[in-house]
């Protein structure tokens, strides 16, 4: 999973998928079969609205920290 590899807490829940890595939070929403939906974030500097996927996945890997390689 791209959120845990670049260092962030993940956590499914009802609400769908929720990381956070220091002040940044995502909360990530799919459909049953998988597919995502849609994204929310907030920052330091406060929400940043609905995100894409790709928009998601660069929070991820910008804001985050890549974990070592073993």
């Amino acid at each position: 999973m791209t959120a845990q590899a670049f260092g962030w807490d993940t956590l499914w829940g009802e609400e769908g998928l929720a990381m956070h890595c220091g002040q940044w939070r995502v909360r990530a929403q799919f459909t049953p079969a998988g597919a995502f939906v849609i994204a929310v974030a907030s920052g330091p500097a406060g929400p940043l609205g609905q995100l894409s996927m790709p928009q998601a996945l660069e929070i991820l890997e910008t804001r985050g920290a890549p974990l070592p390689r073993s």
